[in-house]
């Protein structure tokens, strides 16, 4: 008989760390686990979900106004749903669901793991309610040691990173940067420079956009696409996307940026790029890092969070800069994407590291034997 795991999940939105449990929801179902999933109902997420045969049960912290719910209505709520399901094991997809169903699953005497896939900082009583977890899953080492010297309890939480499909997430071809006379390789001049993410301060598109402005004063054949949207409905939130909007559409480079929105078609999109711009202020360990690694796309980061742990070897390192550097990013993509062959020798070594340490078997397992310690 299969082992039922309930998946708890505050947002219905389709993020990394959904993305991240999609990836693994084929390979954790061939060792012999179920799943259904506590999403709100007829979201993106839900949505996803449902197309790869889990089970969704609504389940949805907001109210129909868009109001957050009580902690006590919610955790009674979880109980109730847990109770009914009759799960063997409770899987709390972030940080929040953590914190939220961690005394539940304390109450109720559930096995649970969680997922913490954020770098911020936390109340006490956040950190007690996430330590009555039994298992603490950390995407990096970054983050399990930022929680850690915050109040987590490190006994109980390991370092998994995340895992990526390379049959999914693939390079154009052996050479895409020195073949030019392919329709379906990359070409290292003119760069056409790739965003993927939300759009929002933590990620830094505003560095992004003044990047791009110096980058296309040097090289007037540059493009930028930026895929992702705004999710926070936050005054502040909502002015910033508009002020960015305004400044690139007032610049004399506006028909060279392309607000793409959500997309479905980003392992192609990255195909066609010739260089990934991560301006990230914060980052435990960026999804969109490791399929870029896995397209053999190459990348300019900030050095924040577990970035540095993707980018490790001494040449990749030098992909890095420092967090609020618009300067420095334009500087690096204007001297990289100058060389075709060093495109080409990083898009490599990117493809070699995604295969080798990021691989979606190596999560698979690492996250079925964590299951495996929890029943036994």
């Amino acid at each position: 008989m299969k082992n039922k795991i309930l998946v708890a999940s505050e947002y219905g939105s389709v993020n990394g760390g959904e993305n991240s449990f999609l990836a693994l929801v084929d390979g954790l179902r061939s060792k012999g686990w179920q799943f259904l999933a506590a999403v709100p109902q007829g979201s993106p997420f839900a949505n996803r979900l449902q197309e790869t045969q889990v089970e969704v049960v609504d389940f949805c912290m907001h109210n129909a106004d868009g109001v957050k719910k009580s902690q006590t209505e919610i955790r009674e709520e979880f109980s109730a749903l847990a109770t009914k399901t009759g799960c063997d094991l409770i899987h709390c997809n972030s940080l929040s669901t953590s914190r939220i169903c961690g005394p539940v699953c304390q109450s109720l005497g559930i096995p649970s793991l969680g997922y913490l896939r954020d770098i911020l900082k936390l109340s006490k009583k956040a950190m007690a309610d996430i330590n009555q977890i039994d298992r603490l899953i950390a995407v990096s080492q970054a983050t399990r040691q930022w929680h850690c010297e915050h109040g987590l309890d490190s006994s109980r939480t390991s370092v998994v990173h995340n895992g990526v499909d390379s049959n999914i997430f693939f390079p154009p071809a052996s050479e895409p940067f020195l073949n030019k006379t392919s329709k379906s390789t990359r070409i290292a001049v003119p760069p056409r420079l790739l965003f993927v993410g939300q759009i929002g301060i933590r990620k830094g598109v505003d560095m992004l956009v003044d990047a791009f402005l110096q980058i296309a004063t040097k090289i007037p054949t540059a493009k930028l696409s930026i895929v992702g949207q705004r999710y926070s409905q936050k005054h502040e939130a909502v002015e910033y996307e508009k002020k960015l909007i305004q400044q690139v559409a007032s610049s004399p480079f506006s028909d060279r940026v392309s607000w793409l929105g959500i997309r479905d078609d980003v392992p192609d999109l990255m195909r066609q790029s010739t260089i990934l711009i991560h301006p990230a202020r914060q980052e435990p360990l960026g999804r969109v890092l490791l399929e870029a690694a896995a397209s053999g796309l190459p990348i300019i980061a900030t050095d924040v969070g577990g970035t540095a742990e993707i980018l490790s070897s001494p040449e990749l390192k030098n992909l890095l800069v420092p967090p609020e550097s618009p300067a420095e990013i334009a500087k690096k993509v204007i001297s990289l994407s100058s060389s075709a062959q060093e495109l080409t020798s990083i898009s490599r070594q990117l493809r070699a590291v995604a295969i080798a340490n990021f691989s979606i078997e190596s999560c698979v397992r690492n996250i079925d034997g964590h299951y495996r310690m929890l029943l036994d």
